[in-house]
């Protein structure tokens, strides 16, 4: 069976496919729209939602040419009732449709949340017009599950597990009884790790994505040091809270004189220690409480190297489970592996009832 997987939650337009039959990718292709999005600052939804109208077509023909299952011919089937707010995306899919023939797939996966609404409507418009057109029905994904869900796949974890989830748009503590069985046990209150790195960033002038700038400024040496909170640290639960963190930054920056580079290599060390002590310490509270056996790391904050390395400095007692870089950030390839064991689980869908559902929960 093939699968192919179209990830458009935030701001990467991702398609995959997958060969169940030998577990392999027969292609992984993503467009960023980093460069887009730096002069902002952050990551503006109704921008996101017409970046990927431009790239879902030029993508899903370089996956499909790199699987080799680029065909001639055409599907005469016209898409314009479920495109017909995104013209640009439904003339040129209409073109493609035109110029060539039905793929070699069984099935489609998409995510339908949680995410930005406007760039989750695009990836399922996408997917519904392709599912009319050549035929094909389609597996709904939510994206935080496949976040810690594919790498529990991927690799032979015991259970029962904690997962922590950290991105710009989620952080969440996710305790998993078994393979079907999840429930989320803490989440932020406020801002998301990923956010409070990209808004501290923003305080301190470096671009967008602000985590990666902050972890390279921290990797410099300075003499100076600087003392931020760790909020929540030890609230006696698994939520989370970054805003205060945030305005922390913000008010000994503002009362700073000497803004110099030693300053800032020293703020960027504490941003970084301090998300990285909260977000470990929580981690592991919960492991010890639920008695866990692997813990995983998933999410975009996953690639930051502290993080990584604090939580194998702390998994003498658990299965660490921490993902390849390409499966830490937004990609297609583990919508493609969790909709193997969704399908298999509950089977597939008509495209008419695919919805958006940006505050989808785990179930």
């Amino acid at each position: 069976m093939k699968i192919l997987a179209i990830e458009t939650s935030c701001d990467d337009t991702c398609i995959a496919i997958l060969n169940t039959e030998n577990n392999q990718f027969l292609s992984d292709i993503s467009s960023s729209q980093i460069e887009v999005h730096r002069k902002w600052g952050g990551v503006y939804p109704t921008i996101a939602k017409r970046e990927h109208q431009k790239a879902l077509v030029p993508v899903l023909k370089k996956a499909l040419m790199k699987a080799g299952l680029l065909s001639s011919g055409n599907s005469s089937i016209k898409i314009s009732k479920i495109l017909e707010r995104e013209p640009e995306l439904e003339s040129q899919l209409n073109r493609f449709l035109s110029t060539y023939g039905i793929p070699d797939i069984d099935l489609i996966a998409v995510t339908v949340g949680p995410g930005l609404d406007p760039s989750l409507w695009s990836g399922i418009n996408f997917a519904k017009a392709l599912s009319l057109a050549w035929g094909k029905n389609i597996i709904p994904i939510n994206h935080v599950k496949a976040h810690f869900f594919a790498p529990l796949i991927l690799e032979e974890a015991p259970f029962p597990a904690i997962s922590i989830i950290a991105s710009g748009g989620h952080t969440q503590l996710i305790f998993s009884k078994n393979r079907n069985d999840h429930r989320i046990i803490g989440e932020t209150r406020d801002d998301a790790a990923g956010e409070c790195f990209d808004k501290t960033a923003r305080i301190m002038g470096l671009p967008y994505p602000g985590g990666p700038e902050i972890a390279k400024l921290a990797k410099k040496e300075t003499s100076k040091s600087i003392s931020l909170p760790r909020p929540m640290i030890n609230s006696g639960d698994y939520d989370f809270s970054f805003s205060g963190l945030k305005t922390a930054v913000l008010y000994k920056w503002n009362d700073e004189k000497e803004k110099d580079d030693s300053f800032k290599i020293a703020m960027a060390k504490e941003i970084q220690e301090a998300i990285v002590d909260v977000i470990t310490t929580k981690t592991f509270l919960a492991a010890d409480y639920f008695e866990a056996k692997t813990v995983v790391l998933g999410g975009g904050v996953s690639a930051n190297a502290l993080l990584r390395e604090k939580f194998k400095e702390k998994g003498n007692n658990f299965k660490i489970i921490l993902p390849d870089i390409d499966l830490s950030t937004d990609n297609a390839k583990m919508i493609a592996i969790t909709a193997e064991y969704e399908y298999k689980k509950r089977g597939s869908v008509s495209w008419e009832k695919l919805k958006s559902e940006p505050n989808l929960k785990i179930s």
